[in-house]
């Protein structure tokens, strides 16, 4: 019992540790740096972002974290306090970006109209404390503010958008960026959104920025005319087309809007399933010379660089046009299928010296899929399966790097050293199966996933990662199929069948090990879960290389007690 115990302790912390990860970023469990806590917290609804705080209502001093996550060194946050009514105009807002020379920048400034361009200036309070960090894709606001209103309740804005030459450039107008504000009771912690009332704010008539932003309104230069639009529900984004059924050309325009000159944009179609991999993408940027870049980027796998290379099917009239932070595609296209609706992809996301860097892996990013039909204009989107497919490749990763990367390593450390300790005979034996049966049990939950994932994905084949997954599930069928012919210590076969045990059992978890990074650089999760695995096997090589030692030291220390006693034995008869 105490082995299972000790087997299935690591096992429940590790799956801690995975439901921790995907709790949809419950702010009551993040942890500062430092140590640092705040007493009350708000997963705020848009935009990836949380907010925590320390409110004195006897000083009317507030303390507060601003977190905005999956974003980029090349954008900038803010969140902002509105004493005098809901929405963005009046509001007190606390900006932060990382700026060129990699130093960070935070500051504050009063929203005097909706072309702003977040210029600094004194607030309508005091604000004291005011700083930022960027690390891993996530950006921190810290500050403490003086407020001047008794009430508990205020009204929030938050915000992030994109920055031109170390300057705040304009958000979207479209999606979530009109719908981050709201009310908040700092006793309570209760928010409320008052994205309704934005919205019809925004689209009253005289407001300079009100265009509804609907695609059909939209006039391209020239005078170029598409016969269907449609307004993506994503990364503020819409497609133009014009569809010949009986040639199967389909002349695109994408617009993404919001955006600046240090992002790419990416739209395209997959011919072969719902999702990234498979895509064949176009992909525009502006390089840092000012001249535009467009070309073509067939998706192979989730740690893509969008390389060029050609498409599954023609593409002509490819260029690509960036205006007012707004980037447009423009190709035709020759379709291969006869199904007038298609599987769609778009993204944008940062640029580093003019090559395409990763786009975030939270929020709208992830939701920007779906099917389109060009006869009816009709588009749906599927996040949703594609959150499903995310959170199976997630239990498949944990499934595996437990079963196969630790518990296993960490059976064959007691089989090779516990067992040396006269006191642990025969507790080792049983410490060392049960690890070992756990393993297996939790490892064929993992491979089960992972064909449950391969049937989900036709088209999409990862050759080396599931040619190593076979092989060490085959092999570790073999072991375990081979203890029930284990012969007894004193039969003549048991010396093979040692060697063999030993062989097969070094080669599963060889086998294991790479296969887990292979998956890793698929998943490409948090870097922290790469480097928290590095640190669990660098602590079991560890433990071994000091188990190593004390085993080899009493080891000799029994040689030399034998050999006392048989000279002392010697010296007798003599």
């Amino acid at each position: 019992m105490g082995a299972t115990r000790r087997c299935m302790v690591i096992v429940g912390v590790l799956f801690a540790l995975f439901l921790s990860s995907t709790s949809a970023q419950s702010c009551s469990k993040y942890k500062f740096a430092g140590n640092k806590v705040f007493s009350t917290c708000s997963d705020l609804p848009y935009l990836n972002s949380n907010l925590h705080w320390m409110y004195s209502p006897s000083s009317q001093s507030l303390e507060i974290a601003f977190r905005c996550m999956g974003t980029s060194s090349s954008r900038w946050v803010s969140w902002a306090i509105n004493p005098t009514s809901q929405g963005m105009v009046g509001s007190q807002a606390l900006v932060a970006f990382q700026k060129s020379d990699g130093t960070m920048r935070a500051y504050t400034s009063p929203i005097k109209g909706y072309q702003t361009r977040l210029q600094e200036g004194d607030l309508s309070f005091p604000v004291s404390d005011l700083s930022a960090i960027y690390l891993n894709n996530e950006m921190i606001i810290f500050a403490t503010l003086k407020l001047q209103n008794s009430s508990s309740t205020l009204n929030q804005v938050w915000q992030e958008g994109p920055l031109s030459y170390d300057s705040p450039g304009m958000h979207p107008t479209t999606g979530h960026n009109v719908q981050s504000m709201g009310t908040l009771n700092l006793l309570s912690g209760e928010s409320k959104t008052t994205a309704g009332a934005s919205s019809s704010k925004l689209n009253c008539p005289g407001n300079p920025s009100t265009s509804a932003q609907s695609c059909s309104k939209y006039k391209f230069a020239g005078n170029k005319v598409f016969s269907t639009c449609s307004d993506l529900p994503y990364l503020n984004s819409y497609l133009h087309w014009t569809y010949s059924p009986s040639s199967q050309s389909l002349e695109i325009a994408f617009r993404c809007m919001g955006t600046s000159s240090s992002r790419w944009v990416s739209w395209a179609i997959n011919p072969t399933s719902q999702g990234m991999v498979g895509s064949q993408s176009l992909v525009a940027f502006q390089k840092s010379d000012g001249t535009m870049r467009a070309y073509t980027s067939p998706i192979k796998g989730y740690q893509t660089r969008l390389q060029e290379g050609d498409l599954s099917f023609p593409v002509s009239d490819l260029s690509a046009i960036y205006s007012n932070n707004e980037m447009i595609i423009f190709a035709t296209l020759k379709l291969q299928n006869s199904s007038s609706t298609l599987n769609q992809v778009w993204q944008e996301g940062p640029l580093s010296n003019d090559s395409p860097g990763m786009h975030p892996t939270t929020g709208p990013n992830v939701q920007s899929m779906g099917t389109l039909n060009l006869l009816s204009g009709e588009s749906k989107t599927t996040a949703g399966a594609s959150s499903s497919k995310l959170k199976s490749k997630n239990i498949h990763g944990v499934l595996n790097a437990v079963s196969w990367g630790i518990l296993m390593p960490l059976g064959a450390i007691i089989a090779r050293y516990v067992k040396e300790f006269p006191l642990a005979d025969p507790a080792w034996f049983y410490l060392h199966v049960t690890c070992q049966l756990s393993a297996f049990i939790l490892g064929v939950a993992g491979f089960g996933t992972g064909l449950h994932l391969g049937s989900q994905s036709p088209g999409v084949a990862y050759a080396v990662h599931r040619g190593l997954g076979i092989a060490v599930f085959t092999l570790a069928l073999v072991q375990v199929s081979a203890l029930f012919i284990r012969p007894k210590k004193d039969h003549k076969w048991r010396s093979y069948w040692n060697y063999y045990h030993y062989l097969v059992g070094y080669g599963i978890l060889g086998i294991s090990i790479a296969n887990i990074f292979k998956g890793l650089d698929i998943l490409s999760p948090a870097k922290i879960w790469k480097r928290a695995y590095i640190g669990i096997l660098v602590t079991l090589a560890s433990l071994a290389l000091l188990l190593e030692v004390i085993v080899w030291f009493l080891k000799r220390r029994k040689r030399s007690a034998g050999a006392d006693r048989s000279s002392h034995g010697t010296n007798e008869t003599v």
